[in-house]
């Protein structure tokens, strides 16, 4: 869709935080990403030799390939959120991460009469899955109340949308993604103030 426009200033780009530079320079080689970032294998750990199990990489600081092409996944939000939940499900598992793959061990539990493993259990999630990322779509905010919108599920594109309602439904993402109501309150009460009095640009 074209976008009409006077002038288009774009800067662009993202920089390891000092605490990922450090940590770069304590790994072998081959965990060493060109653009600074940490190479992870299929399970979000350290990729190189020796025992990494315990350093686990997710996020902008993480180097790790898409299992259906190879290619890096993206610095984005989605990612990083779909990660984090993934190594919450192994840390939640018990899974043994310095094992590859890594594996819950049956012995475990048998005891314990949660439901919980026996859930684990009964699906066969002894043995840790892959880190799969599943393509929901892009939302980018433009200015001016407009944005692009493109909604799918792997690599199936089920609508894509350009102006307000595609902004509509960026602000309702955006709005339903905050993780406490006192930050969407704080958003709400922001969007008020800016389309009444709009956006503070001064620097003090």
């Amino acid at each position: 869709t074209p976008v009409a426009y006077g002038m288009s200033v774009w800067c662009a780009g993202t920089e390891p935080q000092p605490f990922a530079a450090s940590l770069l320079g304590q790994l072998p080689e081959s965990a060493r990403a060109k653009d600074g970032r940490v190479v992870v294998d299929p399970w979000l750990r350290v990729q190189g030799p020796g025992k990494f199990g315990g350093i686990m990489v997710l996020g902008d600081a993480a180097l790790c390939l898409s299992g259906d092409n190879g290619n890096p996944l993206p610095q984005t939000a989605q990612v990083a959120g779909q990660q984090g939940a993934f190594l919450a499900r192994l840390l939640n598992r018990e899974y043994d991460l310095e094992a590859t793959p890594p594996y819950r061990d049956n012995k475990m539990n048998l005891d314990d009469e949660n439901s919980f493993w026996r859930f684990i259990d009964a699906r066969g999630l002894t043995e840790a899955p892959k880190f799969a990322f599943l393509n929901l779509g892009l939302l980018a905010y433009i200015g001016g109340g407009q944005a692009l919108s493109q909604v799918q599920l792997g690599d199936s594109v089920i609508f894509e949308q350009a102006g307000s309602a595609a902004f509509l439904l960026w602000r309702s993402v955006y709005f339903v993604k905050q993780v406490a109501t006192r930050n969407r309150v704080l958003v709400t009460f922001d969007w008020v103030k800016s389309s009444l009095f709009g956006r503070d640009v001064t620097r003090f």
